[in-house]
C-alpha cells in the first residue's frame, strides 16, 4: 500500500512557507481520508491553508480530534476521519478553488 508520503505529495507542498508537509484541494483531501481509513491512520487534525497573492498560506481556521480514554486505536482512527471529513465537506468559502487542507497526524 502508498506511504502517507507517497499519498500526500499530490497536494501543494507547504515547504516554501517553512512547513514538511502537504496541502490538498477538497476533493483529493476527502479521497485521502478514504485511504487513510483503509489503512487506519488517525487525523489528529488538520489546517485550512488559502492560496493569497499568489503564495499558500495558513489562514488559521482548523480542527482537530483527541482520542479518548479507553477508545481502541482503529475506534480512534474511525471517528477522527470521520470528523475530518465532517469538517472539510461543511467548510465554506467564497474562494473554494483557493482552499486546500493540510492533515496533522500522529508520526
Amino acid at each position: 500500500m502508498s506511504s502517507i508520503n507517497e499519498i500526500l505529495k499530490k497536494g501543494l507542498s507547504l515547504e516554501e512557507i517553512g512547513v514538511k508537509n502537504w496541502a490538498l484541494p477538497k476533493e483529493d483531501a476527502l479521497s485521502v481520508l478514504k485511504k487513510f481509513h483503509a489503512m487506519q491512520i488517525p487525523v489528529l487534525g488538520g489546517d485550512v491553508c488559502e492560496i493569497i497573492d499568489g503564495v499558500i498560506q495558513y489562514n488559521y481556521d482548523n480542527w482537530y480530534c483527541d482520542r479518548l480514554s479507553n477508545e481502541s486505536y482503529s475506534a480512534f482512527a474511525h471517528r477522527s476521519i470521520e470528523k475530518a471529513k465532517d469538517y472539510i465537506k461543511s467548510y465554506k468559502s467564497n474562494q473554494s478553488a483557493k482552499i486546500f487542507f493540510a492533515f496533522v497526524l500522529d508520526e
